[in-house]
């Protein structure tokens, strides 16, 4: 019986290790979908992980040990070559003319007056206490040996400059200017006020924001797509300017335009473009067609413009490479005329300082927010681009809108994880609205500081980068031409006045 049981055992340790190995196969997907699962509910929705994050370096700024913070001031922009010495040419002394010096009286044994020839000699340069307090900073923040102190902006502080924008996710130009003399300024309590001022603001508003959201954050500069409660891309933007700032609105995008046409707004039109017709007789837009009372303007100089009323006005520019809004158009539901929209100008986006446009907000990359929208309306990157070379406007309705959120934020979490600090673009903040037309479609109205949600109280609120002020400093860390005088016709169907 030892000789056949023997066989048995072996036969049946067999089949246990083919049925555990089967079942581990067999269960493997369930294990790997609960593991997935456990990842996804340990991880706090996305707004509120923003949030945390915000508070855990708003700590980590506050417990951080006190250090020397040499202040540099606002004052000119300082860059490669600036402060030293410099020459200084002292220039040469002609004598008299002859008949002058046969006139004066003279001594005996004085020689004639002769000619002083230029006096080349070197002056310490007017910037040079400037750089010398910028490469000072760069020491104590630890971007420059403190062996390389120097008041001349050399190779060496230019890179340092370069490594400290690239730390604080500016534009790495070397250049000191306002944006990064303020980076270099702020002072710790500064930079914790902002921190939890953003963190408070993305706590009161997280509710509102749903999972898949394009979300404009005005002192980023920036425009998040997220999906799904993830974000996809993230690019730079161009917002309202001061003086026209953008609102905080809650709103969707319900179509998308390609190759749109401008229709000047009526700020615009009114404080731009109708005095320059006035003056010049001209728009300055390019490939613009310029309506009077309804009817097109051949001839814009044959136009006593000065009398002509801005609501008799209409300037529209058609689709193109010069167009104001690029080549697409994203629209909202609002009655401002606010929008998102490509540009025919991209330089603006290599500035960190883009608070410039007129209220509507120009996208880096709006070819990529349109042909992500638009897959949802079955368009390829291919049919879109077919639809472009066309150069004739369309308007492609998406499926489901997607919310818009209008956001001010005064600090971020970057795609790569690492907490951006965004000064103030404006004086003061916009509150939060609700677009026309959308009746009990946003959250109820509420500042752009909310201080009912973990109320913080700002030991030291920086200005707005718009009007520059001095700041301390901050720790370190990562048809026939028609005559104005005719009676106006009946207005003809236009395209609605568009913001830009």
């Amino acid at each position: 019986m030892h000789d056949i049981r023997r066989p048995i055992t072996r036969r049946s340790a067999a089949l246990c290790m083919v049925g555990g190995l089967v079942g581990i196969v067999l269960s493997g997907p369930a294990f790997a979908a609960t593991a997935k699962e456990a990842v996804h509910a340990a991880k706090p929705p996305l707004i509120a992980g923003w949030a945390a994050a915000l508070e855990q370096r708003a700590l980590e700024v506050q417990n951080a040990p006190k250090a020397t913070a040499t202040r540099i001031g606002y004052g000119a922009v300082v860059k490669k070559g600036d402060g030293g010495m410099v020459e200084s040419v002292a220039p040469a002394v002609e004598p008299p003319p002859a008949e002058v010096q046969a006139q004066a009286p003279t001594l005996p044994g004085l020689a004639p007056v002769e000619p002083a020839p230029p006096v080349v000699f070197s002056v310490r340069s007017p910037l040079a206490d400037r750089v010398g307090k910028v490469s000072r900073r760069l020491i104590e923040l630890g971007f420059l040996p403190a062996d390389k102190w120097t008041d001349s902006f050399n190779d060496d502080v230019e890179a340092a400059v370069r490594a400290f924008q690239l730390t604080e996710g500016l534009q790495p130009d070397g250049k000191v200017g306002e944006v990064t003399r303020q980076a270099m300024d702020r002072t710790p309590a500064q930079t914790v006020a902002l921190l939890r001022r953003a963190a408070a603001a993305m706590r009161a508003q997280q509710a509102s924001i749903p999972d898949t959201t394009i979300l404009v954050n005005l002192p980023g500069q920036s425009v998040t797509l997220i999906e799904h409660g993830r974000p996809t891309f993230t690019m730079r933007a161009v917002v309202g300017r001061p003086s026209r700032k953008t609102p905080l609105l809650q709103d969707k995008v319900t179509s998308v335009t390609i190759n749109p046409t401008w229709t000047v707004p009526p700020t615009v039109l009114s404080e731009d473009k109708l005095p320059a017709l006035r003056k010049k007789g001209t728009t300055g837009i390019k490939n613009a067609a310029v309506y009077l009372d309804g009817s097109e303007v051949v001839n814009t100089q044959s136009v006593n413009w000065w009398s002509v009323d801005p609501g008799r006005v209409r300037i529209v520019q058609r689709p193109g490479d010069d167009n104001a809004l690029g080549r697409f158009r994203f629209n909202l539901t609002n009655g401002d005329g606010i929008f998102l929209h490509g540009t025919n100008d991209p330089r603006l986006f290599s500035r960190d300082l883009r608070a410039a446009s007129s209220g509507c907000v120009r996208l880096e990359d709006a070819r990529l927010m349109a042909e992500t929208l638009l897959g949802a309306a079955k368009m390829t990157p291919a049919s879109i681009g077919q639809q472009l070379d066309t150069g004739e406007t369309k308007t492609i309705r998406l499926p489901n809108a997607i919310p818009v959120r209008f956001v001010y934020w005064n600090a971020s979490v970057d795609t790569a994880g690492v907490v951006r600090v965004h000064p103030d673009i404006y004086e003061d903040p916009p509150t939060l609205a609700t677009p026309s037309g959308q009746s009990g479609s946003a959250a109820p109205a509420m500042s752009a500081n909310p201080a009912s949600a973990n109320p913080v109280t700002p030991v030291s609120t920086p200005r707005p980068l718009s009007k520059p002020a001095p700041l301390p400093v901050p720790t370190a860390h990562a048809p026939t031409p028609l005559s104005s005088a005719s009676t106006p016709a009946p207005a003809k169907p236009l395209p609605l006045s568009t913001g830009m």
